[in-house]
């Protein structure tokens, strides 16, 4: 509901509860539809690598759709907004489980083109919903409890997630039917319309909504010209770079360069989505102690060793030591998103973040998602051209290799943003000062 004057107390706390609940069963959701089930499927479909490869990249190519959020946002508000577009999101999502049936007795290159445009829709419904939860998110909290909110909310989304991943590898356990994976994204997207009820239940002021119909264009033109806004721009993309070209990549990996089933595979993304829970509480502490920005800088260089730990990978299957990559996936890819919407709302004035979430989601959402594409897409076409004789894993050591040399640079990136107060205040002590 959007309130006439401020939201009183006890409805920001009913607010802050409905999100939580929203986060507690959008976890289920997002776990039999996201990024490793796809995936799976994917592989179990029989598409190419560079298939599976931008079926990753949605998730931030699916940007290109944010703006209808903004449309949206202007009639009904940012709670009811989302709730719209997860209806819609969750819809595309059966989309996505329609390939299994046209693979098997349609046309396989039809189910490929079902499969990449009901992901490029759920991801870009669900970027067309989430523009304004940063906004939403700075009016439900307050300076002193927001980093707290925020890890709460987060962990709860992936403690729900890890126990829906927990639940999907019994299944698949008992079962290797390509029919079991399809009826998951069905289960999830049923989870997912159930979710939207609660985040629709949000209070909020008429701000949101008022930025929402203001002419962006200006708005843009002056985010542009402050140098943290370009500074947190080109850092958000070399951030989503590195998620797009190690993190997907490394379960594909998994799958055909180590023959792993479908249900040892989910055993690994328990693994990373622990690692995602636990780092979601610690990073809390990290994050008011260094500031969000040297957080980003650590966990960059994190994600960057997941790069090197599959170069240096044994061509057996060794499965204590591939669990190392999936842990520092999830831990360094919650610890980054947190800590970007943190530095986020540090740098952004309240009247200005509708239309830098946009510039934002468009920039290193959509913008990282189609150099996500060329560049991963491209690497293993060229890699698997090079080593078309050579035995797996091989051609995706060489694959990370090339990863994580063009990734290398982004450190440089990440360091030029500007410093927040918290770190400012901070006496340097270290010989790698010259990163912070």
């Amino acid at each position: 509901m959007i309130m006439n004057g401020p939201v009183p107390p006890e409805r920001q706390a009913a607010s802050k509860f409905n999100y939580k609940i929203f986060s507690l069963i959008n976890g289920l959701s997002y776990m039999c539809l996201g990024e490793t089930v796809i995936i799976l499927l994917a592989v179990r479909l029989g598409c190419r690598d560079y298939i599976v490869s931008a079926l990753g990249a949605m998730l931030y190519f699916g940007f290109l759709l944010l703006p209808l959020g903004k449309s949206v946002t202007a009639r009904v508000g940012a709670a009811q907004s989302q709730g719209i577009f997860w209806i819609l999101r969750n819809f595309s999502a059966l989309l996505v489980a329609a390939a299994t049936p046209v693979a098997l007795y349609v046309s396989r290159p039809f189910a490929v083109a079902i499969l990449l445009t009901g992901a490029f829709l759920f991801y870009g419904f669900r970027a067309a919903g989430t523009v304004m939860v940063q906004p939403l998110l700075g009016e439900m909290t307050s300076r002193s409890d927001r980093s707290a909110f925020i890890a709460l909310t987060t962990a709860l989304f992936y403690v729900t997630s890890f126990l829906a991943l927990a639940v999907i590898s019994v299944v698949l356990h008992y079962t290797n039917s390509v029919w079991a994976l399809t009826g998951i994204v069905v289960a999830g997207a049923m989870f997912g319309f159930t979710s939207s009820h609660f985040i629709r239940r949000i209070d909020e002021i008429g701000a949101i909504r008022d930025s929402a119909k203001k002419p962006i264009l200006e708005e843009l033109r002056f985010l542009c010209g402050e140098k943290p806004v370009r500074r947190l721009l080109a850092g958000g993309f070399v951030i989503n770079l590195a998620v797009i070209m190690l993190v997907p990549i490394s379960m594909l990996t998994l799958k055909r360069g180590y023959g792993v089933s479908d249900t040892n595979a989910l055993l690994f993304a328990l693994a990373q989505m622990g690692a995602s829970v636990l780092l979601s509480y610690l990073i809390v502490k990290a994050t008011r102690k260094l500031g969000p920005r040297r957080v980003i800088i650590v966990t960059y260089l994190f994600m960057l060793l997941t790069g090197l730990l599959w170069i240096l990978a044994p061509t057996r299957f060794h499965w204590l030591y591939l669990l190392l990559p999936f842990i520092l996936c999830g831990g360094t890819y919650v610890s980054m998103n947190n800590s970007m919407i943190h530095y986020f709302l540090q740098i952004v004035e309240e009247e200005r973040r509708v239309a830098a979430s946009i510039l934002i989601a468009v920039v290193t959402g959509a913008g990282a998602g189609v150099a996500g594409m060329l560049l991963a897409g491209g690497l293993l076409a060229l890699v698997g051209k090079l080593t078309d004789k050579t035995q797996a894993p091989e051609p995706y050591k060489l694959y990370f290799i090339a990863a994580t040399i063009l990734l290398l640079p982004g450190l440089c990136v990440l360091s030029s943003m500007i410093p927040l107060p918290v770190e400012k205040r901070m006496i340097k002590k270290t010989w790698f000062d010259f990163l912070w």
